[in-house]
């Protein structure tokens, strides 16, 4: 189980993120000019996170956890990701920001910070 203060604490590891609001008010993590990690809420006030992926089969893919990734939305080049952090663990939460900064600001940003970087 996750929080948004994972999120933060994950996300502000990475080389050239920025803590950001959002244009609805809510706070988010932006990459060079891309968001790559937004906080939502759902109905019942759970903490969601935003994410972004190239993986274009997501929805497929994550079929059978509906109920963690209660939105996946796929456009042409992305896919958006809205994940509850209560039901994911660090390992995932970090691998979905690292996809999710990839996909918004390019790998090169990141160079050689990997997830044993990040959960160390």
């Amino acid at each position: 189980m996750t929080t948004w203060g994972d999120v933060d604490g994950l996300a502000g590891r990475l080389p050239g993120a920025e803590p950001v609001v959002a244009h609805d008010g809510s706070p988010a993590w932006r990459a060079g000019r891309h968001t790559f990690a937004r906080l939502r809420r759902d109905e019942d006030a759970n903490e969601l996170v935003q994410v972004w992926t190239r993986e274009m089969d997501s929805e497929q893919a994550l079929a059978d956890r509906r109920a963690t990734f209660v939105r996946i939305d796929t456009f042409r080049f992305r896919v958006t990701l809205w994940v509850r952090l209560d039901l994911v663990d660090r390992t995932e939460l970090a691998e979905l920001l690292l996809d999710s900064y990839d996909a918004r600001g390019g790998p090169r940003r990141r160079g050689d910070t990997g997830l044993a970087d990040l959960l160390s």
